[in-house]
């Protein structure tokens, strides 16, 4: 099934510059590996740069470039170093992000606000710089890796599926804007991975949570959600869910028909 999928994607990509971010770990360090061992030539981001070297000395197309999207004012720039790094981008990967672990009444505004800043206006601003260079030259796709938590908000995660479900909008919004002009806009939403990101959350303070959470610990290995995302991009899919779980299928079969009890099932739900 791998090897079917493998192959399934690589045709898109080839002769293709990607520029991913979040790459430092999880899904982002998954695309970049399966990206770069099929030498499609791609540029790792994240706040990381140790590990974004690691992924440079074991793949020749992969080349590093430091982004925080938290330095708002500082991603224009960022922006401008990759296309000129690049030779101009291809498919922009939006992967990078941080989550929560905190109800919203005790977590510290400034803890909220970090969270959206990163996860929502950080890849928006990120996807202005690159989409307008995109339409000017009249080709491009861009991509945001969001969650499913945009279509199921569990508690405490409130400002991470507010930032989730805001990219969805934003990006749908973006379509009848940018697909006239000859780019293509893709939202993949993954169920539960495992990756640190449950471990990197933020809590009530903004201290991480350092734990990994039990549906993560249990959930789809990263490997196979970074290629489920590559085939999806190659077929130039809208949106689509990867890493989905039978019993993540059947809560999005609640909040279609019966959101009411998938809301009183959630409020009783030990969640970490």
């Amino acid at each position: 099934m791998m090897r079917r999928y493998k192959q399934s994607w690589q045709g898109y990509f080839q002769d293709k510059s990607v520029w991913v971010t979040g790459a430092s770990s999880g899904i982002g360090a998954a695309l970049v590996e399966a990206l770069g061992a099929a030498g499609v030539r791609t540029l790792a981001s994240a706040r990381r740069t140790d590990r974004l070297e690691e992924l440079e000395r074991r793949h020749a197309s992969v080349s590093a470039l430091s982004l925080d999207l938290a330095e708002c004012d500082l991603i224009g720039e960022v922006a401008a170093r990759a296309w000129e790094q690049l030779g101009g981008i291809d498919i922009l990967i939006n992967n990078a992000g941080i989550s929560q672990r905190s109800t919203f009444v005790e977590a510290d505004p400034s803890t909220l606000e970090r969270v959206i800043r990163v996860d929502l206006i950080g890849t928006m601003w990120l996807t202005h710089a690159v989409a307008a260079r995109m339409k000017h030259r009249g080709s491009g796709h861009i991509v945001a890796v969001t969650s499913l938590a945009a279509m199921i908000p569990t508690p405490r995660r409130t400002a991470y599926a507010a930032a989730k479900a805001g990219l969805h909008g934003l990006f749908d919004a973006m379509r009848g804007e940018l697909e006239p002009s000859g780019l293509s806009i893709s939202l993949a939403a993954p169920g539960f991975v495992r990756t640190e990101i449950s471990t990197h959350a933020v809590t009530e303070t903004g201290a991480e949570h350092g734990v990994l959470d039990s549906n993560q610990e249990h959930g789809d290995d990263a490997a196979s959600c970074a290629v489920e995302i590559l085939v999806g991009v190659a077929k130039r899919r809208r949106e689509f869910l990867v890493s989905m779980s039978p019993r993540l299928r059947i809560a999005l079969l609640l909040r279609r028909h019966a959101p009411g009890l998938l809301w009183r099932i959630l409020a009783k739900a030990s969640v970490t």
